[in-house]
């Protein structure tokens, strides 16, 4: 390749967005909290009479995402992904591009080896070298159509294994990892020796597979059932989820590329979409091998009842695949109904913030006086904030500048800065997300941090130019008064 260029339940806050959650569930796979909440307890019952229908074992999470209640079912026990580990390859890909180390457009030139065995249309149609594809296409044939040569091509224009995990390590996604390419994943089902980056051609691969004696076969795929790479638990999966969807995994402009590559994949009619009522979106991505099917994703519910993560693995089954797919449906449609009949009302965010932010804070800084960066939170209104940031940089320069919010996503206009506006949002009680906007355009998004101290603010800027360019920054904010 060429490149140029368990079973538990909990209730939070909304603005969690299930981020909190997925932390502060507790570990036991067999508790359950609020015991007060029997609605979610009657879901979490039906999930369990339906999972052996499966054959196998299943591992379920369920957030709604505007109330926080979850529902979670072996929800810390591993299992393969399949091919909804290519959920981990996107963020990832996508994450280069939100730091300008590559670009959608990139073109890749496919060469013989990267024609890989499994689901797909690469290896149908580009036989022959001299064919390039940009990034954008690979993603979407990843994705759409679970193309596994297009997977292979995006993984390394994504780093490689070890930069998937590195980006799952920086947003708290524990328990998920992904250890090798398909070709690779494949090879060790089935018995076929593979080399080390997965490079193989179609032709090659086969010759190894004719080598490959039934017991040989067989034992691999025991093996590849107790193999720990490549595998998630639901807790991680819905994590990932959850952070892509809040935006604090990726810049406002990939993020919703995920999102609208994930509302059009074409595989798994019927698993999470199988009994749902036709037409009800769902941004999903399957994953099936061996006794293994899945469906990882985001059900929107009708008339403003919300949105509901949901995370369906089967592993170890003996029963066929469509038997599989109807577990998926009907635990799905079960988590439909709950959340659509039940939408809750979201919490106040003032309740989850306590205003942990009011004080004055100097930005971390190695520039030489007189340059200083100073920015005070005061209460505004009932409940509300307003952000003051007074500068002075090197050449003695000063500047001043302020917003208000009440936390309701609503824009304001800055004072100070002719023609732009500021809506804040909170995301979790550590963080908030900020967007702003000159003269209609929205021109930066800042997540910003809270520490669990309450004494430093770390914030991201993602920043967009009139072309739709995004450049990503940082900044630190240390609490000096207040």
């Amino acid at each position: 390749m060429r490149v140029r260029t368990r079973h538990s339940f909990t209730r939070l806050a909304a603005t969690t967005l299930a981020i909190g959650i997925l932390a502060a569930v507790p570990l036991a796979a067999q508790s359950v909290t609020p015991e007060g909440d029997p609605g979610l307890g009657r879901l979490l019952a039906e999930i369990e009479r339906l999972a052996p229908n499966s054959g196998g074992t299943v591992g379920v999470g369920a957030v709604h995402i505007e109330t926080g209640r979850a529902v979670w079912f072996n929800e810390d026990e591993r299992f393969p992904m399949a091919s909804t580990y290519k959920v981990p390859i996107a963020v990832q890909l996508l994450s280069r591009v939100d730091r300008g180390e590559i670009s959608l457009a990139d073109m890749v030139e496919l060469e013989p080896a990267d024609i890989h065995p499994g689901s797909g249309t690469i290896s149908n149609l580009f036989d022959d070298p001299g064919v390039a594809l940009s990034l954008r296409n690979l993603l979407e044939l990843m994705l759409l159509i679970s193309d596994n040569s297009a997977t292979d091509l995006t993984l390394t224009a994504a780093g490689g294994p070890d930069a998937v995990n590195a980006r799952m390590a920086e947003l708290q996604v524990d328990g998920l990892s992904v250890d090798r390419p398909t070709s690779s994943l494949i090879g060790d089902y089935s018995g076929v020796d593979t080399p080390a980056d997965g490079r193989i051609s179609m032709s090659e691969f086969r010759g190894r597979a004719a080598d490959v004696s039934a017991a040989e076969r067989a034992a691999a795929r025991e093996a590849f059932s107790t193999d720990a790479r490549d595998t998630s638990t639901p807790r991680a999966m819905a994590h990932l989820l959850a952070m892509t969807w809040a935006g604090k995994a990726l810049g406002s402009k990939n993020t919703e590329v995920f999102k609208d590559v994930m509302l059009r994949v074409q595989t798994g009619t019927g698993r999470i979409k199988g009994v749902l009522p036709p037409g009800t979106p769902v941004g999903h991505k399957t994953g099936t091998i061996g006794g293994t099917t899945n469906d990882v994703g985001y059900i929107y519910l009708p008339d403003g009842a919300g949105h509901v993560i949901t995370v369906v693995f089967v592993k170890d089954s003996e029963r066929s695949v469509p038997a599989r797919e109807a577990t998926i449906a009907q635990i799905s449609r079960a988590i439909y109904d709950y959340f659509l009949f039940n939408p809750g009302t979201p919490a106040d965010p003032a309740a989850d913030r306590a205003n942990p932010r009011y004080g004055v804070w100097k930005l971390r800084s190695n520039a030489p006086a007189p340059a200083i960066n100073v920015m005070t939170y005061d209460p505004w209104g009932d409940g509300g904030m307003k952000n003051t940031v007074a500068s002075t940089n090197a050449r003695g320069g000063e500047a001043k500048w302020s917003y208000e919010t009440m936390f309701d996503g609503e824009f304001r206009p800055v004072t100070g800065r002719d023609g732009v506006e500021t809506a804040v949002e909170v995301v979790d009680r550590y963080t908030n997300r900020i967007t702003s906007r000159r003269d209609g355009r929205v021109t930066q998004v800042i997540i910003n941090v809270l520490s669990e101290d309450g004494n430093r603010i770390d914030n991201e800027y993602r920043s967009t130019d009139a072309d739709g360019n995004e450049r990503v920054s940082h900044a630190v904010y240390e609490r000096i008064g207040g």
